[in-house]
């Protein structure tokens, strides 16, 4: 289990982070079991169990509950698996009260509603193996563009600076409904990103299927 020094942590008196039109003033903390499981619980009371939607926890925070001796993260990656005729008013509901819980909670949930076809892509790549791939069918959905985040008073990520993720010559982005944005593509930055890790010995293509695991995890 990796353990934190408090020294090594700033102490936050102020917070407050945007996407979009949600916010929050409270300052979330590493993702641990207790408060995903918590998260998942809540959301799925909520919306019928996410009936004919499956979802995995995948990335930095799936692989460190299979290995604990990896590091652990700030966030958790969550795959909502949908098709890319969803209902746009049922996922961005969904996309929504998601984000909202976690952060009640107290955690990052860095959320994406994704096709099939992207979460293979995905699981391969993390895995190390880069297949060759059609990029105007890697789709997936967001329930936000902007993000903003102030901490003690100073600006730490605004995405208003800078060059944004989706500014890509293979990324094309549409706002298919209101606050609902129908995303095509990912950059080379990305997958550079991810085979990096599988490199480092960090990523390694496990996941979580949150909708059946049983959580017999050691932490």
């Amino acid at each position: 289990m990796v353990t934190i020094k408090e020294s090594e942590v700033e102490p936050v008196n102020t917070f407050y982070a945007a996407f979009d039109d949600i916010s929050t003033t409270r300052a979330w903390d590493r993702p641990n079991l207790y408060n995903l499981i918590k998260w998942r619980d809540t959301l799925f009371n909520l919306h019928n169990g996410l009936d004919g939607i499956d979802v995995f926890l995948v990335g930095g925070f799936a692989e460190y509950l299979h290995n604990p001796r990896n590091p652990l993260t700030w966030d958790a990656d969550v795959c909502f698996i949908v098709d890319e005729d969803v209902d746009y008013n049922r996922i961005k509901t969904i996309l929504d009260d998601s984000l909202r819980i976690a952060l009640d909670i107290g955690i990052f949930i860095d959320q994406k509603a994704v096709t099939p076809y992207v979460f293979n892509f995905f699981q391969q790549l993390q895995k190390g193996v880069i297949h060759e791939h059609d990029y105007t069918k890697l789709i997936f959905f967001r329930n936000y563009m902007g993000f903003d985040k102030i901490v003690n008073g100073v600006k730490i990520y605004s995405s208003g600076n800078g060059k944004p993720w989706w500014d890509s010559p293979k990324i094309d982005v549409t706002n298919v409904y209101p606050g609902l944005w129908k995303v095509a593509g990912v950059s080379e930055k990305l997958i550079n990103k991810v085979i990096n890790k599988f490199n480092e010995g960090i990523y390694t293509g496990r996941d979580v299927d949150l909708r059946n695991s049983d959580f017999n995890f050691i932490t």
